[in-house]
C-alpha cells in the first residue's frame, strides 16, 4: 500500500524517495569509486610491489592490514556514523589520501612493512565503514523491507563495476609507469569521493523526504507493440546470424551474403540506438502517466525514472518490480485482483526484459480503467 508514515508517526521512506535524493547518489558514486579502487589497486599493486623488490611478506602485510581495517571500519560505522555521518566517511578517505600522498613524495616507503600495514589498514577501514554505514543510513529511513532491499541492492551493484577495475588500473600503470600512476589514480578517486560526500552534506535519511509529483497525461499503448519494438534488436540479431551462417552455404559466391550481412549489421546498430532511445522515452512516460492517474510517493519523477532505468545496473528490473507492486496495490484498494504476476514479471525481467515491460504496460493500461470505488 502507499503508506507514507509509520504507525509511530515517523516518516517512512520509499525506494523512490531514496533514489530522488542527491545524497543517495553521492553515496552510490563514492562507493563505486572506492570499489573500483579496491578491485583494481588490490589486483595490480602486488605485481608492482614485486617489480620494485617487494616480497611475499610485504604483500601479505598489506592485505592483512586491509582485513584488520574492517574492524576499525565497523567501529566507525556503528559508533560514529550513526551520530556524525559525514565525518565518519570523510575521515578514512582523508587518511588514505595522506598516506598515499606520502608514498608519492617518498617512494622508499613502499619497502617498509609498517607503512604497508598502515596503508592497508586505512584502506580496509574505508571499505568497512562505507559498506556498513550505507546500510545504517538506509535503515534510518524506516523503509519497508522491499524498498530497503531494493535500495541496498542498487547500491551493491557498484561491485559489478569493480570487475572492470583491474583492466583500467593496468592501463593506468602502463601509461604512467611504476607506482606513481597507481597512486595518482588512487588520489583522484579518493578526492572525487570526498567532494561528492561534502557536497551532499547530510548523508542519513532520518528527515522528511521531498514531496514530488510530476504527472503526465495518461496514454494507453499496445503491450504487443511495446514488446516488439524493444525486442527488435534481438530479432534482427537472429536474422543476421542466419544470413551470416546459412546463406553462404546456399550461395557459393558469398559476396552477396557478405553485403547483406554488412547492411544488416549497420542497420542493427541504428536500430539498437533507436530502441535505447525508445526505452528511455517509455521509462520517462510510464512514471509520469502513473502519477497522472494518481499521485504516489512510490513513484520516481519521470526524469529520475528514465535515468535509473538506462544507467543503473539492475535499475530497470527493480523499477519494473516496484511499478508492478504499485499497480497491484491500486487494484487491491479498488477490490480487484492483482493486475500482474510478480513471479512471472521477475522471471521475464531476467530472461527477456521486453516481455516484462509489456506486462507492466498492460497492467498500467488496466489500472487506468479501475472503478473509482472499491467493489
Amino acid at each position: 500500500m502507499e503508506n507514507t508514515t509509520a504507525t509511530s508517526g515517523k516518516t517512512v521512506w520509499t525506494l523512490a524517495d531514496f533514489l530522488s535524493t542527491y545524497r543517495y547518489w553521492a553515496l552510490f558514486l563514492s562507493s563505486l569509486l572506492v570499489a573500483l579502487t579496491e578491485q583494481g589497486f588490490s589486483t595490480v599493486f602486488p605485481l608492482v610491489l614485486r617489480q620494485i623488490g617487494g616480497t611475499n611478506e610485504n604483500i601479505g602485510v598489506f592485505f592483512f592490514g586491509m582485513t584488520t581495517g574492517w574492524i576499525i571500519g565497523a567501529f566507525l560505522a556503528f559508533v560514529v556514523a550513526s551520530r556524525s555521518a559525514l565525518p565518519a566517511l570523510v575521515a578514512p578517505l582523508v587518511v588514505c589520501i595522506i598516506v598515499a600522498f606520502a608514498a608519492l613524495l617518498m617512494p622508499d616507503l613502499w619497502g617498509l612493512t609498517v607503512f604497508l600495514f598502515l596503508f592497508g589498514l586505512a584502506f580496509g577501514a574505508l571499505r568497512g565503514v562505507l559498506a556498513l554505514a550505507i546500510a545504517i543510513f538506509l535503515v534510518g529511513g524506516r523503509a519497508g523491507r522491499i524498498d530497503f532491499g531494493c535500495a541496498l541492492t542498487l547500491m551493491s551493484t557498484t561491485i559489478l563495476f569493480g570487475f572492470a577495475a583491474p583492466l583500467l588500473w593496468s592501463l593506468l600503470y602502463e601509461a604512467i609507469g611504476g607506482t606513481t600512476g597507481l597512486v595518482i589514480g588512487f588520489l583522484v578517486c579518493m578526492g572525487v569521493a570526498i567532494l561528492m560526500l561534502v557536497l551532499a552534506g547530510k548523508l542519513d535519511f532520518d528527515d522528511q523526504p521531498r514531496i514530488r509529483h510530476q504527472p503526465l497525461p495518461v496514454q494507453r499503448r499496445s503491450p504487443v507493440a511495446v514488446a516488439l519494438i524493444l525486442a527488435a534488436p534481438t530479432l534482427l540479431s537472429i536474422a543476421l546470424f542466419v544470413v551470416a551462417n546459412i546463406l553462404p552455404q546456399i550461395d557459393g559466391r558469398s559476396e552477396t551474403s557478405q553485403i547483406i550481412s554488412l547492411l544488416l549489421a549497420l542497420f542493427s546498430i541504428l536500430l539498437a540506438i533507436g530502441v535505447f532511445i525508445y526505452l528511455a522515452w517509455w521509462a520517462y512516460h510510464i512514471h509520469g502517466e502513473l502519477a497522472g492517474a494518481a499521485a504516489s510517493p512510490r513513484l520516481l519523477t519521470p526524469l529520475a525514472g528514465m535515468l535509473v532505468a538506462i544507467l543503473v545496473p539492475l535499475g530497470l528490473p527493480i523499477l519494473l518490480m516496484t511499478l508492478a507492486d504499485l499497480v497491484n496495490d491500486r487494484a487491491r484498494e479498488k477490490g480487484q485482483a492483482p493486475l500482474v504476476s510478480i513471479a512471472w514479471l521477475a522471471i521475464w525481467s531476467l530472461v527477456f526484459p521486453p516481455i516484462a515491460i509489456a506486462l507492466i504496460q498492460d497492467a498500467a493500461n488496466r489500472s487506468y480503467d479501475l472503478p473509482a470505488h472499491a467493489a
